[in-house]
């Protein structure tokens, strides 16, 4: 776990919808292709990996949104909207493996905040390192799930926030 102090926002485009738990794989590989294709179109450099940051999770549907950092500010299309992963202070954690373990990562997180006595700053998000975002999506060139490094970022709530 590490704190990171003053993270800078990042400029990001990305698609915010409700979708059944049960077909979030598939919905998520779409949306990244859609993204990627947008940027294709319009020349924008991705600035790191893609990154999934659910609003709402329940046991049948989520509230998630997919995007991709972009080295500048943009403007949506469509469903694809223009905005930034938020900036301030954070945690971070690391996940090595398939994502149906994702769950310790997060406990991990939930452990951190409970221990420093703080509260969360808004809704976590999963940056996916092994997804070479300037590359058109194509999850059967990816490596082998058990190879896989996910990093789980949590804004921290300031003290004025809390």
């Amino acid at each position: 776990m590490r704190l990171v102090d003053d993270r800078e926002p990042q400029p990001a485009l990305s698609i915010r919808t409700t979708v059944a738990v049960a077909q979030l794989a598939r919905a998520q590989d779409e949306r990244l292709g859609e993204l990627w294709g947008l940027m294709q179109a319009r020349g924008l450099a991705p600035s790191g990996p893609p990154f999934v940051r659910y609003h709402t999770f329940d046991e049948t549907e989520t509230d998630v949104e997919l995007g991709v950092p972009v080295n500048e500010a943009a403007t949506g299309e469509g469903r694809v909207e223009a905005g930034a992963l938020p900036g301030g202070a954070a945690i971070a954690t690391w996940h090595l493996g398939a994502q149906d373990r994702l769950g310790e990562a997060y406990q991990r997180l939930n452990a951190w905040l409970e221990e420093h006595n703080s509260e969360a700053g808004g809704p976590p998000w999963e940056v996916y390192w092994w997804i070479d975002p300037s590359q058109e999506p194509d999850p059967s060139a990816w490596p082998a799930p058990a190879e896989w490094r996910t990093e789980l970022a949590q804004p921290i709530a300031s003290k004025e926030e809390t």
